[in-house]
């Protein structure tokens, strides 16, 4: 959008108005006020780009719709009629903005932005004219004007911000697409996401905010999927610099890094393509906490029903087998219980585990060793297919150790692990 010499209105300077519309001025009152905007609402409503001779003939009056006598009006019906006036002029005279100023332009969408939060009540007689506003604004992708201004930063964040915060269960799929192609628009045709829009975007992934607000999630979730191609770059830099550089202060998300990333693999693993290193990284970490809590992160991600990370990423599923043996006892618990849900959710990954539960059903620790056979038994009472020879050879081998013993009393184990395996063909 280009910003020419600021045209001055037609004729001998007077503010041209529509047909029967008088002149709008603060010496009417608020219902006339309405009464003759709602008709100069109609007239550009009705307007297209090819009307040269009314955009020329009704420029001054786009110019004074932008006065901060209607930007700073208290009456509410007047500032949502001045919106839809200003977004149908955004549509008319593109691609040529009729302002100048770069300020005015900051504040012509900071006030479109405050008026989009009458989206939020779909009961409201006005709601029609809300909806009016984010349709024409999306379909002209009139906020792409912004990109020129110094701090376009600060009209975005206040505008996904106002969206998330208004989107609620009462809305159709239609409100939700015209936000989505709004945000979408932005992100994909900007030059980059700065981290003060990507956390508008990624605290509606966060489980205290999901769950407050399902909507905003669904949102945020769609809008991550449409621009996962744009948006990936901006989310690994976000981790790489928590994660490998230990930069805690670029976000105020950060501490809710594995959070973010169990919610961004379980809608898009491609969002995380860059992220993944990373982890191997953190796995190797000499905190043995920090490794513990990578190890968690990435069982739920390994083991989880539909994942196939450990196929797509070896590396990853290599390093994170090596945790079997890590010197930390918490950590080789925690690979061990995740055993199990992997059995059960990849049987094609029973090879690879059977190496290191072998490894671990031998560990130091008693509490290792037990959970090493009820991983076993688990995976085995949900389907004994799961269970191959030699895990069954452990539990065999494990009645000899008198800690576990009455583990071994077990029904399933005087079943199954005491005599040859039987399994379905």
């Amino acid at each position: 959008m280009e910003f020419p010499q600021q045209q001055k209105p037609a004729g001998d300077g007077k503010i041209i108005y529509p047909p029967g519309v008088k002149e709008i001025t603060d010496k009417i009152s608020n219902d006339e006020m309405v009464k003759r905007l709602k008709m100069v609402v109609k007239t550009y409503m009705d307007m297209d780009q090819d009307s040269e001779e009314e955009k020329q003939q009704y420029l001054g009056l786009a110019l004074h719709l932008a006065s901060e006598f209607f930007l700073r009006n208290p009456n509410k019906d007047v500032r949502l009629l001045v919106a839809c006036c200003l977004a149908d002029i955004f549509r008319i005279y593109a691609p040529e903005a009729p302002y100048t100023s770069h300020d005015k332009l900051k504040d012509i969408f900071l006030f479109i932005t405050r008026q989009l939060k009458g989206l939020e009540d779909t009961k409201s007689p006005q709601f029609n004219r809300y909806f009016y506003l984010l349709e024409n604004l999306a379909w002209v992708k009139s906020y792409n004007i912004c990109f020129e201004l110094e701090d376009c930063n600060e009209i975005f964040i206040q505008l996904f911000k106002t969206l998330f915060s208004v989107i609620n269960n009462s809305h159709n799929q239609k409100v939700q697409m015209h936000m989505i192609d709004l945000m979408s628009s932005i992100i994909m045709e900007g030059d980059g996401v700065t981290q003060e829009l990507l956390d508008t975007i990624l605290i509606n992934l966060i489980p205290a905010h999901k769950n407050l607000n399902k909507q905003a999630y669904d949102l945020a979730k769609t809008l991550l999927k449409r621009t996962v191609q744009t948006i990936e770059t901006c989310i690994a830099n976000f981790f790489n610099q928590v994660l490998v550089m230990g930069k805690s202060s670029v976000s105020d998300l950060s501490e809710h890094v594995f959070d973010l990333i169990q919610e961004l693999f379980a809608i898009d693993p491609m969002l995380l393509t860059s992220v993944m290193p990373q982890l191997e990284f953190k796995l190797k970490s000499n905190d043995g906490e920090e490794r513990l809590a990578v190890v968690r992160l990435l069982a739920k991600l390994f083991g989880a029903k539909d994942s196939e990370l450990a196929s797509q990423n070896r590396p990853l599923w290599q390093c994170f087998l090596g945790r079997f043996n890590d010197i930390h006892v918490p950590v080789r618990l925690e690979c061990v219980k995740f055993a199990s849900h992997c059995l059960m959710n990849h049987p094609d990954l029973a090879k690879d585990l059977t190496e290191y539960l072998k490894v671990r059903s031998h560990d130091p620790e008693e509490a290792i060793r037990h959970d090493v056979i009820v991983t076993i038994i688990n995976a085995g009472k949900k389907d004994l297919n799961l269970v191959n020879d030699q895990l069954l050879g452990f539990v065999r081998e494990r009645t000899l150790d008198k800690r576990v013993r009455p583990l071994c009393t077990l029904e399933w184990l005087s079943e199954h692990a005491q005599k040859p395996c039987q399994r379905t063909a």
